[in-house]
Order: C-alpha cells, then sequence, then structure tokens
C-alpha cells in the first residue's frame, strides 16, 4: 500500500522552522541548545532502540484463529509494559508517510501518559516529561516488537522517535482514542492530549477498534480557552474537513517562536485544555502565573 500523506520534516532540518529563524534575526535554536541531561539521556535511549525496528522473525508462527483473544493477549501484553492506551486498525494510505510502499496490513498502536504534575513544576521541566514519555512509548514499541516478531513468528516494524514512516493522528484517531480538539491535538476521555504514542505495522491478524465521539468536537467550537492562552495566536477558531473529518490546523509558523525557538517549550495549548485543566484547577493557575514571569502572553480568560 502506498502512503500518500506528507511529512512534516522536524528538527533544524525542518524548511520552515528556518524560515522563521531568518525572520527572527537568529541562527541557533534556543530550545535544542538548552537540553538537559535526562532529556539527553531519554533522546540516547531511544535511538539505541532503533536498532530493533526491524528484525528476525522467528521459525514457528502462531496460528491466529480468534482475531479477538489475540487483540486482548496484545492489550493485556501492552499495558504490562507501561501503555495506558492500545488501539489496533487496519492501514490505510492516509496513515502511511508519502512515498512509503508498506507491505503490512495492521497497525498497532500504544499511548502513554505525561504526568500533568510534572508539566506544572514549569516550562523546563515539560520537555523532560515529553522525552520521558517518548522513551516509554519507545520501550513498549521494542519490547512488543520482539515479542510479535520471535515468539509469535509475525513480521512487523516498530515505529517511535528512533524511526516511523507511520502518520500519528489518523492511526489515533481510526483506533478509538478520542477526538480531534481546537489544539490540534487528539484529546482523550481520560488523559487528554498528554500523552505519546507509538506504533508496529504487521500482518499479525486482529480485531479492529472503531472510532469514538464523546463530545470534544462540540465542546471545541464553543471553547475558545487554548485560543486565548496561546502566545503565538497560533490557534484558529474556524475548522476544515479533511476526508470528512472536522479538525482544526494549528498556524505552525505562529507557533514556532515559542515551541521552538525559547529555551522554555510552550505545550500551553494542551495544558489549559478543560479536558486537561479542569481537575488541577489550582496548580494550573500557580504554573500560568510562573509562565507569566518567563514572559509568555497574560490569559485572557481562564479555565
Amino acid at each position: 500500500m502506498m502512503g500518500i500523506t506528507k511529512r512534516r520534516i522536524q528538527g533544524p532540518n525542518d524548511p520552515l522552522l528556518k524560515k522563521v529563524m531568518d525572520q527572527m534575526g537568529i541562527t541557533e535554536v534556543p530550545l535544542y541548545k538548552h537540553q538537559s541531561e535526562k532529556r539527553i539521556s531519554f533522546r540516547n535511549a531511544i535511538e539505541d532502540m532503533g536498532q530493533h525496528l526491524e528484525g528476525p522473525v522467528g521459525p514457528s508462527r502462531t496460528d491466529v484463529r480468534d482475531k479477538e483473544e489475540m487483540s486482548d493477549r496484545i492489550r493485556e501484553r501492552a499495558k504490562e509494559c507501561g501503555a495506558d492506551l492500545v488501539g489496533m486498525c487496519k492501514i490505510s494510505p492516509v496513515m502511511i508517510d508519502e512515498g512509503v510502499d508498506c507491505k503490512y496490513t495492521n497497525v498497532i498502536a500504544f499511548g502513554h501518559h505525561e504526568s500533568y504534575d510534572e508539566v506544572l513544576k514549569g516550562p523546563q521541566f515539560v520537555s523532560d516529561e515529553a522525552h520521558r514519555a517518548y522513551y516509554t512509548v519507545a520501550k513498549i514499541a521494542t519490547e512488543m516488537v520482539l515479542w510479535i516478531r520471535e515468539e509469535l513468528g509475525w513480521d512487523a516494524v516498530a515505529h517511535h522517535n528512533a524511526g516511523s514512516y507511520v502518520q500519528a493522528i489518523p492511526v489515533m484517531w481510526q483506533c478509538g482514542w478520542g477526538e480531534l480538539g481546537k489544539n490540534g491535538s487528539l484529546i482523550n476521555p481520560d488523559i487528554s492530549a498528554s500523552f505519546r504514542p507509538s506504533f508496529i505495522t504487521t500482518d499479525l491478524p486482529v480485531a479492529y477498534d472503531a472510532p469514538m465521539s464523546f463530545g470534544v468536537q462540540e465542546r471545541c467550537t464553543v471553547c475558545q480557552v487554548c485560543l486565548k492562552n496561546c502566545p503565538g495566536d497560533a490557534i484558529v477558531d474556524t475548522p476544515i474537513m479533511t476526508e470528512g473529518i472536522m479538525r482544526w490546523v494549528i498556524d505552525t509558523e505562529k507557533c514556532y517562536p515559542y515551541s521552538r525557538l525559547r529555551k522554555e517549550y510552550c505545550h500551553l495549548c494542551v495544558d489549559v485544555c478543560p479536558y486537561n485543566a479542569d481537575n488541577h484547577r489550582d496548580d494550573y493557575i500557580a504554573f500560568m502565573r510562573d509562565r507569566k514571569k518567563l514572559g509568555y502572553k497574560t490569559p485572557k480568560e481562564t479555565v
């Protein structure tokens, strides 16, 4: 199956990032320059796991007669590995990077939460916690792909920050993890958008999950909290339709000066979301006070 979705270049080679840097007259990315030892350690560990993205398949293939039973086994094992979210769906072209010919039929998704308490310690902790979550989901995908290949005898490829051709949002949506919110993220009813994903592509027979609806888009249509708190005014009020799915597209060029071009990561659109902040109001108010001291825009409205 040939993928059709163009992948946005990440990191220092991102042409849009370079454009914004030129406009701002800066030559270095502060967020990349000010790296904590914790972030570096997590990133190195993720890169080490890249050697297991692909690998040999065991000689004996497990005969799957009951897809539901196999899916239950996958969920149970993944949660033992640390997954908060597990989902499975059939691969479609929109889920694969443009120009990549994916030979597999199924994708398995894993999600692990970011600690809201850690994030609320301040902007410098946001990136540390994101890296911890990325490390955790990479570890989950690695342990699961080795199990599928070596013990179950089915070919499979892991996808995480060390390498991936899987498009996260379409897969997570199809797996029934949540709905697309105004902040551009997929919002889950239990952990909001504060999680990071990893994936496995495989032909291992599994039972498919289905998209879910629990009122996010209706609430986002009238809610203005992330829009009014965004320091770069990068969040738009009007959604678009993509393949029959309503979503809001973030203005990345306006987002970058805050999410990339400061030594403190932003993350505000996730932090202030009512699906996150409703249960952390006191901590949230203190957090926003600290962000104001660092030069971020004062919210016009709080949750």
